[in-house]
């Protein structure tokens, strides 16, 4: 049943984020499979188990140093047998424990997932920073402009 996946996925998301602002490690490594692959912005890429205990001791240094706020976005969830991919934005509020300053950073994710035995686990995630939108040169505008009326034509 797509739509009980599609929930299963979503539930895990709000795992997912509920980690981050509790500041629960062992919560949000229960949402991502034993050996994953691991692509965040910033971050060396880590794979399988090295990618978990990666995961592990970034975030407990980050609990420790920061209160967490985060918020997701997602745009779809895609689901096909026992695996899926969903994608969206993830916002993150950081607070310095011990000077109070405030940081607001805005992530765009990719993550596949697969069906364990034990719900929907993610097992490969991609992030990096939404930056500001930028316009192309006007001379590169004209030329897009051109072929899109041409190929409606």
């Amino acid at each position: 049943m797509v739509g009980g996946d599609q929930y299963q996925i979503s539930v895990a998301k709000t795992e997912y984020r509920e980690a981050y602002n509790s500041g629960d490690v062992q919560r949000l490594l229960s949402v991502f499979a034993s050996g994953f692959t691991d692509w965040s912005e910033g971050e060396p890429s880590f794979y399988g188990a090295e990618a978990r205990r990666a995961l592990e001791l970034r975030t407990r240094q980050l609990f420790q140093q920061y209160t967490v706020e985060m918020f997701v976005i997602i745009i779809d969830i895609v689901v096909k047998d026992a695996s899926a991919f969903d994608w969206g934005w993830h916002k993150v509020r950081l607070t310095h424990k011990q000077s109070g300053a405030v940081t607001d950073t805005k992530y765009r994710y990719f993550e596949r997932w697969t069906r364990e035995s034990d719900g929907w686990k993610i097992n490969y995630i991609i992030t990096n920073k939404e930056l500001p939108p930028q316009m192309l040169p006007e001379e590169e505008n004209a030329g897009s402009e051109a072929e899109v009326e041409k190929a409606a034509s």
